[in-house]
């Protein structure tokens, strides 16, 4: 659904593909935007300057690669991984429930647990020697306020197109800031309810969230893909 609002929005706007988003704050260079916004065109909102809705703090690490040959393949399998903490330093609890994103400039898109068996996570703990780190699956609760109640996890991603020279990972779970967006008609969607299960409605408006969203560029080439740090080159907050 929100992957459709994006596709429309950036197709308008003829923005850059896989994310509906305007910058309220960045690092590095900002990519680029159309100088004038066509006729009849909504603009994509802002997140607030000063946010008035609870938000966590996410500190993420660098993205990096691991190939691990796991049980039952015969051959080594490349993966993706994201350190993060996530702390609650507002002053009421409120509920996390990570979802990281990953979108290949060649168009790939990837969520965070995709084609990725419970082995990875375990390695990269065994790795770090970290009993601290948790499964994504842990994490998703009610966070209470205060550094020593703040969860350390990891975001998994199988390899992506190795044509790929960018990456943007959208994360979201982290403010409870929304926005309602009207569509030009109404559509069909299928979406997925708490309990998992898969259900078609119509929807005559989209409800956006503040998302942080990440960038990267992946340097070399793809055969010494397992050897790369890809770069950090864009941090913001967007509605998504």
């Amino acid at each position: 659904m929100r992957r459709f609002l994006t596709c429309l929005v950036a197709a308008a706007a003829a923005a850059l593909a896989a994310s509906l988003c305007v910058a309220q704050e960045g690092e590095a260079k900002p990519a680029a935007a159309p100088t004038t916004q066509p006729a009849g065109v909504q603009a994509p909102p802002k997140p607030m300057v000063v946010p008035q809705y609870w938000q966590f703090d996410l500190d993420a690490e660098p993205l990096l690669p691991i190939e691990l040959k796991l049980p039952g393949s015969a051959q080594p399998q490349l993966f993706w991984y994201l350190r993060y903490t996530v702390t609650n330093k507002g002053g009421g609890d409120h509920v996390f429930v990570p979802e990281f994103v990953l979108y290949a400039d060649t168009g790939e898109i990837i969520r965070t647990g995709q084609r990725t068996s419970t082995q990875v996570f375990l390695e990269i703990q065994k790795l770090y020697k970290d009993p601290l780190m948790k499964r994504q699956t842990a994490v998703t609760r009610k966070l209470l306020s205060g550094e020593d109640n703040a969860q350390s996890s990891v975001a998994i991603w199988p390899d992506f197109d190795p044509n790929a020279g960018t990456v943007d990972i959208f994360i979201g779970g982290l403010s409870g800031e929304t926005k309602k967006i009207p569509l030009p008609a109404p559509i069909q969607v299928v979406e997925t309810d708490w309990k998992g299960e898969r259900h078609t409605v119509t929807r005559s408006e989209m409800i956006l969230s503040k998302t942080l969203h990440l960038r990267y560029e992946v340097p070399g080439q793809a055969s010494a893909r397992k050897f790369v740090k890809p770069r950090l080159v864009l941090k913001e907050w967007v509605m998504r």
